[in-house]
């Protein structure tokens, strides 16, 4: 390549949950919808659920699959346009990929959202297995749970998604919105 350099791309990972599509509205919703109860978002400040409403770790997780296998057409994004913001970021010369744990079954519904709200991505991790998320190769994690966040180390960097789980977690850089977030990169 005479006279030119290669720049080297920094990849973005970008978590699913709660950080582009504001799953906990609907997970409250059937909560209550399940349990006769009227509980909000904001009333779930521990990401260890079963810590501040009476359900079991199961049920939680029994919850979430079938919110995103039956009502993932329900489930707004964390910002309107968010598939806007995800374009501007990749334009910026980032490389994007969306890194999301969860359960096999519920797969095919996220990709189907993700295409919906027209989210940009140059690749798609589903883990299903324990390993950090640091594990895995990105530049920036934005994230909304502090435990996806404390193992991660120089050279890479991460960003938390405000939400009312982690509001009590120290973390240098915080964001309310993956707009704000971009303005960061």
């Amino acid at each position: 390549m005479s006279g030119s350099t290669l720049r080297a791309v920094k990849t973005v990972a970008i978590d699913v949950d709660s950080v582009l599509a504001d799953v906990m509205l609907v997970w409250a919703d059937e909560y209550n919808r399940r349990r006769n109860a009227k509980i909000t978002k904001e009333d779930i400040i521990k990401w260890d659920i079963p810590t501040v409403l009476p359900i079991t770790p199961e049920d939680v997780y029994e919850y979430f699959s079938h919110v995103w296998r039956n009502r993932w057409r329900e489930i707004p994004p964390t910002e309107p346009d968010i598939g806007a913001v995800t374009r501007r970021i990749h334009r910026k010369g980032y490389r994007i990929s969306i890194i999301t744990k969860r359960e096999r079954p519920t797969v095919a519904y996220v990709a189907k959202w993700l295409d919906m709200h027209r989210v940009f991505a140059d690749d798609l991790l589903f883990i299903y297995d324990a390993a950090p998320k640091a594990d895995y190769p990105f530049d920036v994690l934005i994230d909304d749970a502090p435990k996806n966040l404390v193992d991660v180390a120089e050279p890479k960097s991460a960003i938390l998604f405000n939400q009312p789980w982690n509001r009590d977690f120290d973390w240098p850089v915080r964001v309310s919105s993956l707009s704000e977030a971009e303005k960061l990169l």
